[in-house]
């Protein structure tokens, strides 16, 4: 059997199909991000996911992992893998190259991640020829749930909100700057905090000052990423994530706005990736 894993920074995915490309098993686990678990972690999540398959039974496991992009930190979820699946081949690879594979199969294109945390790359249709870096929530995550959550803090804290924004806000929420600090600064995943505050631009997306802010976050994704590869006027532009899916239209005019064509918009790549593997 073969097991296509793909995590982000907030769940992990895990689709595991027979030789005949018939799904046997789907489940979802906390996301397994080498830079916040350790191989210890993801052995103890593995096993439970594997638990009801049964461990022998598995041959192959295809892992695509948010910040998978080097040899260390790929070997933290790799050695995790090996330790419940020994007998098993395990490939982990970039979370990019699985939003490649999912939206441009063998086609040249632009691959964009918008969701927790935010990236993108160029791909010629088998490799992934360029990337601009993705920085993480503290330096980058431009476009991203992260992204959105802290423009609205910011604009919370620095009293910038139209007072019937405020209100809405306060009533949703019910925090003050002293919690949001403890959870932005001295809590774990910080991320996953400031991302859980996206939902909002949802619920009052119609909103003036909602809006603007929505455009301005993802155009600021366009000018810091897409529009640095060469190829991004030639090919369309696909998104991966739940913040891409989302705000599909949005995206739509800021690429319009820069001469560019937004191409496939999909929530989650794994059925997508899956098919990827089964007709490869």
């Amino acid at each position: 059997m073969i097991c296509i894993a793909e995590s982000g920074s907030t769940k992990t995915t895990w689709v595991t199909f027979d030789a005949r490309g018939r799904e046997i098993d789907r489940s979802q686990s906390i996301g397994l991000n080498p830079f916040f678990v350790s191989s210890d972690e993801v052995a103890h999540m593995a096993s439970e996911v594997f638990a009801q398959i049964g461990n022998e039974k598995i041959s192959t496991v295809h892992f695509y992992g948010a910040s998978c992009s080097s040899e260390a930190r790929n070997k933290i979820i790799a050695d995790g893998l090996k330790e419940v699946l020994p007998n098993a081949q395990i490939f982990v690879n970039h979370d990019l190259l699985a939003a490649a594979r999912a939206t441009c199969k063998s086609k040249a294109g632009i691959a964009c991640i918008l969701g927790t945390g935010s990236n993108s790359c160029a791909y010629d249709g088998l490799d992934i020829l360029d990337n601009v870096p993705a920085l993480g929530y503290a330096l980058g995550d431009e476009g991203s749930g992260t992204a959105f959550g802290r423009r609205l803090l910011q604009g919370w804290l620095y009293r910038e909100m139209p007072p019937e924004i405020e209100k809405a806000f306060n009533e949703t929420y019910n925090t003050d700057k002293e919690e949001v600090l403890i959870n932005t600064y001295n809590k774990p995943k910080p991320n996953r905090y400031l991302a859980s505050f996206a939902k909002f631009y949802s619920d009052y997306r119609t909103h003036r000052y909602i809006q603007n802010i929505i455009m301005e976050v993802l155009q600021d994704f366009v000018d810091r990423h897409v529009v640095k590869y060469e190829l991004a006027k030639s090919v369309e532009i696909n998104f991966v994530g739940s913040i891409a899916f989302s705000f599909r239209d949005e995206l739509s005019r800021c690429l319009q706005q820069r001469g560019l064509r937004l191409g496939l918009v999909i929530k989650a790549p794994i059925d997508e990736l899956c098919k990827y593997h089964i007709e490869s």
